[in-house]
């Protein structure tokens, strides 16, 4: 475990009992006064100075709000976050200090929190004015709706220490909805905090072992390079494993510090989703007794399923329980509103790759995303039928496994040579067996007649 890594553990661990004042806080302004203060406090104390960054990231992100109005203030306010992200990557190119790891992801979030929230402002006008409102497909987009907010409503949610460093992303009326929820000190966290920890202390354990035997390190040097193809090969998979506990124990830990302060908290019958939060409206007159352990879900707050990460077959549906909440935000503000279809999941790995940073790798890992998606798209087509399902699901999952083994070597390598080298010393594998896949599930892509035919039969059977 680094020192950094000490640190936002020490963070997380000391964030939990935090969440016990915010419950059970008299009253809004309160709740907001505490979270407020610990989260401009964490961040002043492990930023310095660079915490500078955040406010002007604030302030811009407001006087746009209150200027540009809700037309515009999604669009500009995008331009405004993603714009200075590029900036303070840069500073150090006109003379000032790089700054550290911890002020890097308090503007990572702080982007997703400002522009999710302008999106939420101009799609409630929009509701109001002209609803259904739709994505760019025609498919009903659901618009909760909120009321503009004021200047300091934007300051606290941007400095509200739920997530301020580690996530989860969640809304403004996520966050409204918990500042302003009146029975926060009834809501029972117990439960549902002691399932999320046992998790949390299992991932964490597993990481701190591995982490202590393998590092990346041994991946930029040249002994490494002397080792057989094998070797090499093999090392993405102890590797992943390594990063993959990493981030779930930290996302475990983060969904914690939510349940505590009853962030996401809503009643189940409601169905609440991940980072969307509810989908139905219950009746004005429902009475029920608001006090049970099982009344209340947090649904909303979940960023990580580990089970169905490592263990669904389908690529595509592994990355949707991989931090799962940025990805819905990707998916809402992003994917669904790029007026191309063809251009969709490029647009939307580009600008995910851009909010994760500058550095070369994650480009190539996420631009190789679709190259995987396609792969096993025409696969799927070519391949899969009722008579072999489980057998190819298998398959599947096993080649997906190896993919996010692969990619994550980007993540882990960072610079374009480090990558480019390492993935050379496995002869490309990754890209190399995704151009098989498409090779061969176009040759075989059986034709629309004959597969309607075989559809006919399997739902006769059935």
């Amino acid at each position: 475990m680094s020192p950094d890594e000490f640190i936002y553990m020490c963070v997380l661990l000391f964030s939990l009992p935090v969440g016990h004042l915010v419950k059970h806080a008299k009253s809004p302004t309160s709740k907001k006064i505490v979270s407020s203060s610990v989260g401009i406090a964490l961040v002043a104390s492990l930023c310095h100075y660079h915490i500078l960054h955040s406010i002007v990231t604030t302030i811009g992100t407001c006087v746009i709000v209150k200027v540009a109005g809700w037309r515009h203030c999604h669009k500009l306010t995008f331009a405004w976050c993603f714009g200075y992200i590029a900036f303070f990557r840069m500073v150090h190119f006109i003379g000032l200090p790089y700054p550290p790891s911890f002020a890097n992801a308090v503007q990572l979030l702080l982007t997703l929190k400002m522009v999710g929230m302008t999106f939420e402002i101009h799609d409630s006008y929009a509701a109001k004015i002209n609803p259904p409102i739709q994505d760019s497909d025609k498919k009903p987009r659901i618009v909760v709706i909120i009321d503009e907010p004021s200047v300091m409503d934007i300051c606290h949610y941007a400095y509200c220490y739920i997530g301020i460093m580690t996530g989860p992303y969640y809304k403004y009326k996520t966050y409204y909805d918990m500042i302003h929820n009146e029975k926060s000190s009834k809501i029972d966290t117990m439960g549902p905090l002691f399932d999320r920890l046992k998790f949390a202390a299992l991932y964490g354990s597993m990481f701190i072992v591995s982490s202590h035997y393998i590092t990346i390190d041994i991946a930029v040097t040249d002994e490494f390079f002397s080792y057989s193809y094998w070797f090499k090969t093999f090392f993405m998979v102890p590797m992943f494993f390594v990063f993959r506990t990493r981030m779930y124990a930290a996302w475990v830990l983060s969904e914690c510090i939510c349940v505590m302060a009853t962030l996401g908290a809503y009643p189940k019958d409601t169905l609440p989703k991940c980072a969307q939060g509810p989908t139905v409206e219950l009746p004005k007159n429902r009475e029920k007794d608001t006090s049970s352990d099982d009344y209340y879900s947090f649904e909303t707050i979940n960023n990580i399923n580990g089970y169905k990460c490592d263990f669904t077959s389908s690529f595509r549906d592994a990355m949707r329980y991989w931090n799962m909440t940025v990805q819905w935000w990707l998916a809402n503000y992003i994917y669904r509103r790029v007026p191309s279809k063809a251009w969709r999941t490029s647009l939307t790995m580009l600008v995910s790759a851009f909010w994760h940073g500058i550095h070369p790798g994650y480009y190539l890992s996420f631009m190789t995303v679709p190259i995987i998606l396609m792969a096993e798209d025409v696969m799927i087509k070519a391949f899969r039928r009722p008579s072999n399902e489980k057998i190819f699901d298998w398959l599947n999952w096993f080649f997906r496994m190896r993919s996010f083994e692969y990619l994550s070597m980007g993540f882990l390598l960072l610079k374009m040579d480090y990558t480019l080298n390492y993935w050379k010393s496995t002869y490309f594998i990754g890209h190399a067996y995704s151009a098989i896949f498409i090779l061969f599930g176009t040759l075989f892509k059986p034709r629309k007649k004959k597969l309607d035919s075989q559809t006919d039969e399997a739902k006769k059977e059935k």
